[in-house]
């Protein structure tokens, strides 16, 4: 059974990363069908039975993948022909996802009476708060499925697919035709009328409902880099304290009954019954549905008198979760999740706290409550030391005490604060316990942000060195561990104990994981241990084999153009900004940090938001980093140095020699751009940020050949003239702009003028980020993050091609 769930998983996993033409190619259909039907002969003619019931495994969970991705895949085509057009919906609100001057949420939108409804990601600029369950009848303007795409960036893509949403939406007007809301919405409403006004209705919200819309940046931030993100979810951890809490509460009842009416599957029961409710309340959402089904199959388990170990339970319940949906795979909560719960088995199965003795005596003859403190410090331990490359991995950092903030964060919130919340909402506000519970969450938070400089951002390289070293330790003790059970006699299990504490705390060797288990323990370990360090080993090589890069950030429609040597950065223009955030917090500075790169310089070509929209975010985040701009603008209280027409630097390799402007103007627009040419002594670069034409011939004797352009507003027809592009004749263009965008950039009329001039053209929109690495042998080579290789779901869907 185990190796069912195994091929289950694997196929899946396979199946759902794969490019687009490989998951819809009808080879791949058939290699399933005809493995099916191998499967089946196999099995029937009982012969080879055990690979039959694999084929057969392996054959259906494949042809089940393709059918769920196909079919979104199909929804998403037919809606294609609908981009860009104003078109009548009914909205169906299923689930708000930000409350602000700009609305989101996840809604079922049906165009005409006789077709199917479609999730969709919907924005609103709305002054009504939305609410799940309402129904409007209005006009929405509909945008393809596609994404900003960034090395190690968000994969919101992924996230839609994974959400089952096949397109996005903007309303532009509606009106409210229904309002339905089920018992849980009655509950969320009422529940957010008594704590208006309050500074912790978010965190209240979060906990009570598993609602984050009302969560604001910062306290996500807060619980994020504290490492404590775990708690405002609401999942496994949540789950099994309902569990515990009616385990309890069923117990403390059959204390009041008859002695004939007293059973022992009452207080796992009421146990259920909690546990099914505080689900209910968060709305069913994916978390809560993975700890469901685990406690389902655990309690029915119990029920039926079976017997499954941990590890088995693991594996029943992912391919379980598979088989139900298995775009989870695509979601990063899951592997957060799954990972969460494999590190601590992992941990249990090699260090468990059992093999531990005081004084020689089992650590659980000290008392209950020492015992569970002893337990919980035991698994944070645990958590600590496997999951932390996990950490490293989605979030890019750690927080140095994450430890010590869980050991007394985890049981506030468990035993005092949600259990508070939950009182409060099923007595709807019985004796003013809402208050307690914003006073208990309203300190809680502030007890947290004395933890938040402990954050520290780990970059990429730094993360996998720390892996490794994990890693390491892990193979070595699980070595060490299968020496010491070799060395246990063979018939008898006479203890082997190694003194740690002046005798008093021992450590019993005949407690461990048997023999078989440390050497599957060593052979996994060994496994990701080699990857890792091929990883790195690669990395290095790139690194030794490349003198320098360009990197074009997919910003949107903006501009933020990285120059990389060493491990060191000048970046051009920094993407826009908006009310509460900015193409800088989201994309630029997490793949600065991510990469390790210390930024330098920051040269912005002009003042307009999409170009300068970052620097103030930037600038405070590298202080000591150098501003250079056309404008006398200045940003985070830095002045600027001028960018003029005839200045030059040498920034290690590179020479840098400004072509215009003639002068510093107070703003500079796009006529007044900082135009640079970039020389490494064999190949040259242009940026012109928005120079429009009559400038491009105004400078024109001032431009010489180049190798790489960077075309002039985003593609607009006001630039890039014909004129311009004969006089550069660079071999390949780089266009930054929007997918979609309202403009139409880049515009036909200047890809035309490309093709003529034979160049090779790049844009962010459809590429996402581009990279042009220049190599030590005197070549460069451009790398782009969306290929026809791309996993299916981050590719841009046109009838199955890529829209270019």
């Amino acid at each position: 059974m185990e190796r069912s769930c195994l091929l289950c998983f694997i196929t899946s996993l396979i199946i759902l990363y794969l490019p687009f033409s490989w998951l819809v190619s009808a080879w791949l259909l058939i290699a399933f069908c005809i493995l099916l039907l191998i499967g089946v002969v196999a099995i029937v003619w009982r012969k080879f039975l055990s690979i039959g019931k694999a084929m057969l495994v392996i054959a259906l969970t494949g042809l089940w993948c393709i059918a769920t991705t196909t079919t979104l895949i199909k929804q998403n085509q037919m809606l294609h022909t609908l981009v860009g057009s104003s078109q009548s919906a009914k909205i169906q609100i299923e689930k708000v996802l930000h409350q602000g001057e700009y609305q989101t949420a996840i809604a079922l939108l049906q165009f005409a009476p006789t077709q199917p409804n479609y999730r969709f990601y919907i924005t609103w600029q709305v002054d009504t708060a939305l609410q799940a369950g309402q129904v409007w009848q209005g006009k929405v303007t509909i945008k393809p499925i596609a994404a900003r795409l960034n090395e190690g960036g968000f994969q919101r893509q992924k996230w839609l697919y994974a959400n089952r949403i096949v397109g996005n939406a903007n309303v532009k007007q509606a009106k409210l035709i229904a309002d339905k809301p089920q018992l849980r919405e009655h509950l969320l409403r009422f529940t957010e009328q008594k704590l208006q006004g309050q500074s912790s209705v978010g965190l209240l919200l979060a906990l009570g409902f598993g609602e984050k819309a009302y969560l604001s940046h910062s306290l996500l931030q807060l619980f994020q880099q504290t490492g404590t993100a775990h708690l405002i979810a609401i999942s496994g951890l949540h789950i099994g304290l309902m569990m515990l809490l009616g385990l309890l509460l069923g117990r403390s009842l059959q204390y009041l009954l008859p002695t004939q009416w007293i059973t022992p599957t009452f207080p796992l029961i009421c146990g259920g019954i909690l546990a099914l409710s505080y689900s209910y309340l968060a709305d069913f959402s994916v978390p809560t549905i993975r700890a469901i089904t685990a406690l389902t199959l655990l309690l029915l388990l119990r029920f039926c008198r079976c017997y499954l170990n941990w590890w088995q339970l693991y594996l029943r319940t992912i391919t379980i979760l598979i088989v139900c949906d298995p775009l989870m795979l695509l979601s990063d909560s899951f592997w957060l999740s799954a990972t969460a719960v494999f590190s601590l088995l992992v941990w249990h199965t090699l260090l468990p706290l059992s093999a531990w003795q005081w004084r020689g005596k089992p650590l659980s003859q000290l008392g209950k409550g020492r015992y569970y403190l002893l337990t919980l410090l035991h698994l944070q331990i645990g958590l600590t030391f496997l999951f932390t490359p996990i950490v490293l991995l989605f979030f890019d950092g750690f927080n140095l005490q994450s430890l010590l903030i869980n050991l007394w964060i985890v049981p506030l919130f468990s035993f005092l604060l949600i259990p508070g919340i939950l009182f409060s909402i099923f007595t709807f506000d019985l004796l003013h316990s809402w208050q307690w519970c914003a006073y208990l969450a309203e300190n809680s938070i502030k007890w947290l942000s004395y933890f938040q400089d402990s954050w520290r951002d780990v970059a990429m390289r730094e993360g996998q060195w720390l892996t490794i070293l994990g890693l390491l330790l892990g193979l070595l003790w699980s070595c060490y561990a299968l020496y010491l059970q070799r060395q246990l006699p063979t018939n008898n299990h006479n203890q082997l104990v190694a003194q740690l504490q002046a005798k008093k705390l021992t450590f019993h060797a005949d407690l461990l994981a048997s023999t078989k288990i440390l050497q599957r323990a060593i052979i996994g370990f060994a496994i990701v241990l080699m990857w890792q360090i091929a990883l790195l080993s690669y990395g290095y090589y790139q690194q030794w084999r490349t003198l320098w890069t360009l990197e074009m950030l997919d910003v949107g429609q903006g501009l933020a153009v990285l120059l990389r040597q060493n491990d060191q950065g000048v970046l051009y223009d920094s993407g826009a900004a908006w009310s509460g955030g900015s193409m800088a917090e989201l994309e630029i500075l997490p793949y600065l940090r991510r990469q390790g790169v210390r930024l330098e310089s920051l040269i912005l070509s002009h003042n307009d938001n999409d170009h300068s929209g970052g620097a103030e975010t930037l600038l405070r985040a590298y202080p000591n980093a150098q501003l250079l701009t056309s404008s006398q603008v200045m940003y985070a209280e830095k002045a600027p140095l001028a960018c003029v027409q005839g200045k030059t630097w040498q920034w290690q390799r590179l020479r840098f020699t400004v072509l215009a402007p003639t002068a510093i103007v107070p703003i500079a627009r796009n006529q007044h751009s900082c135009v640079l040419l970039i020389d490494d002594g064999n190949y040259r670069v242009l940026l012109t940020g928005d120079l429009d034409r009559s400038n491009e011939l105004r400078y024109l004797a001032n431009f010489p050949t180049v190798d790489i352009l960077q075309v002039a507003h985003h593609g607009s027809k006001s630039s890039s003239s014909e004129t311009f592009l004969r006089k550069v004749q660079a071999k390949v263009a780089l266009i930054s702009s929007g997918l979609a965008n309202r403009w139409h950039f880049p515009h036909q009329e200047v890809l035309q003028r490309l093709a003529v001039r034979q160049m090779q053209v790049a844009n962010t929109g459809w590429d996402g980020q581009i990279i042009i690495r220049f190599m030590r042998d005197g070549t460069y080579q451009i790398e782009k993050q969306r290929t026809a290789l791309t996993v299916w779901f981050n590719q841009l869907q046109n009838g199955g091609l890529l829209e270019k």
